[in-house]
């Protein structure tokens, strides 16, 4: 019980110094300081955590591969990629609610660091025409970004997730397909209801412009080419993304003819660096989590309160995700914890119980300020954490709901 007290109390300084206006990279380096304390992790070799994750290839790639979304999606915005994408797709799709739903969405297909970043200005455009809010556009880019999550097989952590389960990826699909709906239900009724179909101006094509299909090409042609060199480049997997933006960026710059000077500017001037920061701060405060033995702790502690079983499948992957921010860590740190505890006589366990564990960890993660998509995507709109609660919290309820139906009906 005095684990989990303790971390409580760090995730409660959390939202406290994040609520008022502190970087969240900074708040979770100081986070990650304190759980080292509490945990009697001794502080050299806190330091020595900070430090080491600071300089580790997986940090400094997570940071890179953002910086260079954001530099792509200013240049999209700057050669008016952006503005034809849109323009293309209000002339295909008439309802500006579904094209706002549907670009993060289909960003989404591709799992990337930061990949909520590289919808962020194509949902500022569109939202900006529609006259929606800072908040309403952040839930709308970063929920929507994420709706494939428990189902799509290209997820490194639902691959993870499938593994610790027993399942195939075609099984988890089959088994996970309702929180998909109810994660499309959710972003629809909670972020898209109330908005308007279209903007003060209705969009009047000029009659000299090319058919929207070859408008779309000719501006969506950067991200489906990121997405293509992602899954087919012959390099280091943990390098791909990389690979595909720094070529996708070149050709951008020579297609487009822009300047050097201009890329210099985008770079001082126009990349959100307290971004950058909060990837450090996130990656540190996981590592000291690990390190110091404080999800191991609590969720020992969780199991030797003989809590309720569903409340005890939930409580584990929600913490571990709710704490960390990242789906992998839902999954690895609650799911062999709790599972033993669900199996029945013959060592099974219902497929019931391995649904209310995805949605467990997928409703923790969603929710956490320490997830990069949502601390990223919370910066650029300039939104205030309180009124995108008010959006994500119902949205994520409804997930929930649909699980605990699926749970209640399959362990009758």
């Amino acid at each position: 019980m005095l684990p989990l007290l303790k971390l409580t109390l760090v995730f409660a300084a959390i939202v406290l110094l994040i609520g008022r206006r502190w970087n969240l990279g900074l708040v979770l380096i100081l986070a990650a300081v304190a759980v080292g304390l509490l945990f009697s992790y001794p502080l050299p070799e806190v330091v020595r955590a900070v430090l080491l994750t600071a300089v580790d290839l997986l940090t400094l790639r997570l940071a890179l591969a953002v910086v260079l979304i954001m530099v792509l999606g200013e240049l999209l915005r700057q050669t008016a990629g952006l503005t034809g994408m849109i323009e293309s797709l209000q002339q295909l799709i008439p309802d500006g609610r579904v094209v706002i739903a549907a670009l993060p969405a289909l960003i989404g297909l591709l799992p990337m660091v930061g990949g909520a970043m590289f919808s962020a200005p194509l949902v500022d455009e569109v939202g900006a025409r529609l006259g929606v809010s800072p908040a309403r556009k952040t839930f709308v880019n970063y929920w929507f970004r994420h709706i494939w999550e428990p189902v799509f097989p290209l997820y490194p952590s639902l691959m993870l997730g499938a593994a610790l389960l027993g399942l195939t990826m075609p099984q988890v699909a089959r088994l996970a397909w309702p929180l998909l709906v109810a994660a499309v239900a959710g972003g629809t009724l909670f972020g898209l209801v109330g908005m308007p179909r279209h903007g003060d101006q209705v969009f009047q094509p000029d009659a000299d412009a090319p058919p929207p299909l070859l408008l779309l090409a000719r501006s969506v042609w950067p991200i489906l080419l990121v997405i293509v060199l992602s899954l087919t480049l012959p390099v280091d997997e943990r390098f791909t993304l990389i690979a595909a933006l720094l070529i996708t960026l070149t050709l951008v710059v020579v297609v487009q003819r822009v300047p050097l000077g201009e890329m210099v500017t985008i770079l001082r001037e126009r990349v959100p660096w307290t971004s950058v920061i909060v990837i450090f701060g996130a990656l540190i405060f996981r590592a000291v989590l690990e390190r110091s033995g404080a999800m191991v702790a609590v969720s020992g502690g969780l199991a030797s309160l003989r809590v309720p079983p569903v409340l005890a499948a939930f409580g584990l992957p929600f913490i571990a995700g709710l704490l960390t921010g990242m789906m992998a860590a839902a999954y690895s740190i609650g799911f062999p914890v709790i599972l033993p505890l669900l199996a029945a006589a013959d060592g099974s366990v219902a497929a019931a119980w391995k649904v209310w564990l995805l949605a467990a960890g997928l409703a923790g993660t969603m929710l956490s300020p320490v997830h990069l998509c949502l601390a990223l995507t919370r910066v650029y709109f300039k939104a205030e954490w309180g009124a995108v609660y008010r959006f994500l919290i119902p949205a994520a309820l409804l997930v929930v709901a649909t699980a605990g139906a699926i749970l209640w009906s399959g362990t009758l």
